[in-house]
């Protein structure tokens, strides 16, 4: 029987459990993407874990809005000007060199 350590985290994920490489070979698990399934052998037979699709567009609609909720926090917050920035024109182009 293999046994897997994990971390537990607090944060904004539409995974439930991240598995790596080295733990899903070590279970000798077969993961087929397409099919939103993965299989791997047990002393009783093989077990089979089903994916649902329509949650894992949702899943994926909720981690893309993550991502836009975060762009527009840092769009909206203001730049404050900071000493030592000097503007440089280079090219007909002014650069900023910190």
């Amino acid at each position: 029987m293999n046994m897997v350590n994990f971390t537990v985290i607090r944060a904004k994920s539409c995974y439930n459990t991240i598995l790596g490489r080295t733990t899903l070979n070590s279970f000798g698990m077969v993961i087929f993407t397409s099919h939103l399934c993965a299989k791997f052998p047990t002393s009783s037979g093989v077990v089979t874990i089903r994916g649902d699709a329509r949650q894992a567009n949702r899943c994926f609609q909720i981690a893309a809005q993550l991502v836009v909720d975060q762009l527009v926090l840092r769009e909206s917050q203001l730049v404050v000007p900071q000493e030592g920035v000097i503007n440089v024109t280079l090219g007909g182009k002014t650069l900023l060199n910190l």
